[in-house]
């Protein structure tokens, strides 16, 4: 039997003056006072940053130095010695960097909105050298796909499936709901309980034959709505239609439906073989199953929204801001990000454009090995 190693001081036996302090930062503000610094937060993302100062909480109760036996303020606690014997003591865990770096950044956060008057620069510094020297768990350079390239897989893989003589069985619905569920987040990439959320007369209306999307601001990690028409092309309509009437009926256990009763249709938008909602857990799966049945690649749901931003970027980088808002970001920097890694996959692909036509133009004059040997060599002894 596996015993599980817990590594977190739960909430009700942190120390009364950092219990206090968390509360006030994560509460709004009653009569006069002010909201708490962390008062607007998600609860997904208090709940991560309080696990991840209950993880430092727990590393500092098994020091000499615990934390019941100092009067400090959380932030006095803070010093080289002690986040070098925290690195320390992560690494021995086995976690990866990026795991590391994260820790760190739900501490320095977590002071933050408890202390907002406290100096963190040791922290910040080290948020900052963490996250540069951090080796991404996945190579999403590698994986970026485009979304054109991602909805033509799916629209090809829908139509095939909507024009077959085979019976419709629910493992077969399912494998269709899958690919829609791709090829919407492909055009709409929303987070990933918002687009398993989604519900029919609710979220989804139709109105002369276009069917709009209102996700309100009270479901949303930024709090402020998200509101889109879904796509309108021929291919879309055609696919989104056998959905509704043909394949989520199945799943529901219910004979087809006519075109003309769509817009009155109310429930889960995704529903799962069992012909209850799907969840965000089985949503993620299948998303990776059927990206990777379609595309060679499993894409898991957050990457396609990498994917979109760094289409977005790369294309029309002067809608930069447009990206921000669609992805839903509440820093523009989080969307820069997207758009310096669309700038190196642009970059790479004007590289092979380059080399492919430097290629051809001196094949005739030399044998290939030669063209290896030669352009590649110079252009590896290139001064940077």
């Amino acid at each position: 039997m596996t015993v599980t190693l817990h590594t977190a001081l739960p909430l009700s036996r942190w120390p009364e003056m950092d219990k206090a302090l968390w509360t006030k930062a994560t509460q709004p503000g009653q009569f006069l006072d002010a909201d708490g610094k962390a008062a607007h937060w998600a609860d997904a993302t208090k709940l991560q940053v309080q696990k991840g100062y209950s993880k430092w909480l727990y590393f500092q109760n098994t020091t000499a130095d615990t934390v019941s036996s100092s009067a400090q303020n959380p932030s006095e606690r803070i010093s080289e010695a002690t986040l070098r014997a925290y690195l320390a003591w992560l690494k021995d865990q086995g976690l990866a960097s990026q795991t590391i770096a994260s820790r760190i950044t739900d501490l320095t956060e977590a002071l933050r909105v408890m202390e907002p008057e406290a100096n963190l620069s040791l922290l910040k510094n080290l948020c900052t050298t963490l996250q540069a020297q951090a080796e991404p768990s996945r190579n999403k350079h590698a994986r970026i796909r485009s979304p054109q390239e991602i909805w033509k897989a799916c629209e090809a893989f829908m139509l095939e499936m909507a024009h077959s003589d085979s019976a419709l069985t629910h493992p077969r619905a399912s494998r269709y709901r899958d690919a829609l569920i791709l090829g919407v987040l492909a055009h709409r990439p929303l987070r990933r309980r918002n687009i398993a959320s989604l519900a029919l007369g609710a979220h989804l209306t139709q109105e002369a034959g276009k069917w709009h999307c209102y996700i309100p601001h009270t479901e949303t990690k930024d709090r402020r709505s998200i509101e889109f028409a879904l796509p309108q092309d021929e291919g879309f309509s055609a696919c989104f239609s056998h959905y509704l009437q043909v394949v989520r009926q199945k799943l529901l256990r219910h004979h087809p439906n006519d075109q003309d009763v769509l817009h009155t249709l109310t429930g889960p938008l995704w529903i799962s073989t069992r012909g209850r909602g799907l969840t965000d857990h089985a949503l993620y799966y299948a998303v990776i199953r059927i990206s990777k049945e379609l595309l060679g690649a499993p894409l898991y749901p957050h990457l396609l929204r990498d994917c979109a931003a760094s289409a977005m970027s790369s294309d029309a980088p002067e809608y930069i801001l447009a990206a921000s808002r669609i992805l839903g970001h509440s820093s523009l920097s989080t969307t820069l990000t997207h758009y310096e890694q669309s700038s190196m996959l642009a970059a790479g692909a004007r590289l092979v454009e380059h080399m492919s036509a430097l290629q051809a133009k001196l094949e005739p004059e030399a044998p290939k090995a030669f063209f290896d040997e030669v352009v590649f060599d110079n252009l590896e002894r290139e001064p940077e």
